[in-house]
């Protein structure tokens, strides 16, 4: 298959500009694949963080690792380190959006340990579900409409890992988004990215096909977890919250939609302040205020969608 030779010729290229002192490793498809090629031309240590033993990507991570011989330091965080976290998330990537910050705690984690460590830089895979259509409510649409999608959320996309790791001194390298691979995943059809096998949908289908000599099998085939569930900090969900009480007062403010979202709004409150209002070429959010572009309909702010 020429399109699956140019896929791997490609990657190789790209991967070989983007060493780093270790990869920010979930055992998911895309650091794996950066794993995979990264050895090649330089030695990374591998990096994976869980706030439970029982994390799946400490599974998977643990099977990459131990496949290309990489040292993977884990990180078991416990509820201190989540809250410390969480206030971090919040100052530096200005939002109260719970499923932004769920996510966003792991990477900080991540990160402050890559630093305890030493490393100086380190990989990520964002871009790779934007790109190749990873997201499973991307199944959903026609062709179309998925390519139309990827189009649109490349205007605006956003990844906290950069500006979490600049902050704590860390060159966050991230090549899903090098132009060469941007390009390459343009020109690749719908239809090639998301596939039906047996019962189940896979996204991300051509690169697995491209890469499925190269990665263990249960890497190939791993469903998409977001990172919230792979790394399992949903699990604060119901442990960061505000009371009742509090959360009334805060929805004087904004319309919140849960104790957890009170609880970040309230730390938003004290770390950045005020919300920013519409400039021109935005729309006001309707649950915040806040300005979204007008051809959006996701606050990165409140986390409301559609909005």
């Amino acid at each position: 298959m020429n399109l699956k030779n140019e896929i791997l010729n490609v990657f190789n290229e790209v991967i070989k500009d983007y060493c780093a002192d270790a990869i920010l490793l979930s055992g998911g498809l895309d650091t794996s694949i950066i794993a995979c090629l990264g050895i090649k031309y330089f030695k990374p240590f591998a990096i994976t963080v869980g706030f439970t033993n029982e994390a799946p990507d400490l599974k998977y991570a643990r099977i990459v690792a131990n496949h290309f011989k990489l040292q993977n330091f884990i990180k078991i965080f416990n509820i201190k380190e989540a809250i410390e976290a969480a206030e971090q998330v919040i100052k530096i990537i200005k939002t109260f959006d719970p499923m932004e910050v769920r996510n966003d705690i792991p990477l900080y984690i991540a990160m402050v340990y890559a630093k305890k460590y030493g490393f100086k830089s380190i990989v990520t895979g964002d871009g790779g579900d934007e790109l190749f259509a990873g997201y499973p409510f991307l199944f959903k649409l026609k062709p179309n409409e998925v390519n139309e999608w990827i189009r649109k959320t490349m205007k605006n996309w956003f990844f906290a890992a950069k500006p979490i790791g600049e902050s704590l001194g860390l060159k966050v390298l991230q090549p899903f988004l090098d132009k060469r691979v941007i390009d390459l995943a343009l020109k690749i059809p719908a239809e090639l990215k998301i596939a039906k096998i047996g019962n189940n949908i896979y996204g991300k289908y051509i690169l697995r096909i491209a890469f499925e000599k190269l990665l263990p099998n249960e890497i190939i085939w791993r469903n998409k977890d977001p990172i919230e569930v792979g790394s399992e900090s949903r699990k604060i969900s119901n442990i960061l919250q505000t009371t009742q009480e509090e959360f009334n007062e805060l929805s004087k403010i904004v319309k919140l939609d849960s104790l957890e979202q009170a609880y970040y709004f309230k730390l938003y409150l004290k770390h950045v302040g005020e919300i920013p209002k519409p400039k021109k070429g935005e729309k006001a959010c309707l649950k915040c205020g806040a300005g979204v572009p007008i051809k959006t309909n996701y606050c990165r702010i409140c986390g409301a969608y559609p909005c």
